[in-house]
């Protein structure tokens, strides 16, 4: 599995995965052009820091599409992240290591909390 380096200074995609909680549904937080593999998530509670758990190349498109911005994507569910990803023509290969994370990173519903 790719892993993210810290030393990478190529424009790239990371992945980062922000787990549910009893008020909102885990995501999957994909940056383009990423600035590092960390970044700071700001949420209504508390900011929180995330680890990047995949990394990968841009593709044409992506570097037509988006130059050299920053730009954010949050994904609810898996079959989101592949759709998206198609478009834009990841390749086959690396689109399969990416949705083989599915099986670590869930990305459940939240849990119905009963009064």
């Amino acid at each position: 599995m790719p892993i993210p380096h810290p030393k990478s200074t190529a424009p790239c995609v990371r992945y980062f995965y922000l787990p549910a909680t009893d008020i909102r549904n885990a995501e999957i937080i994909q940056v383009i052009n990423s600035g590092g593999p960390i970044v700071q998530v700001p949420m209504r509670e508390e900011d929180v820091e995330l680890s990047a758990i995949f990394e990968r190349e841009l593709t044409n498109s992506e570097r037509l599409t988006y130059r050299n911005s920053e730009t954010w994507k949050v994904f609810t569910s898996w079959e989101e992240v592949e759709q998206d990803h198609t478009s834009y023509g990841l390749a086959k290969e690396v689109l399969l290591v990416l949705l083989s994370l599915s099986y670590r990173f869930t990305l459940e519903e939240m849990m119905a909390v009963s009064a």
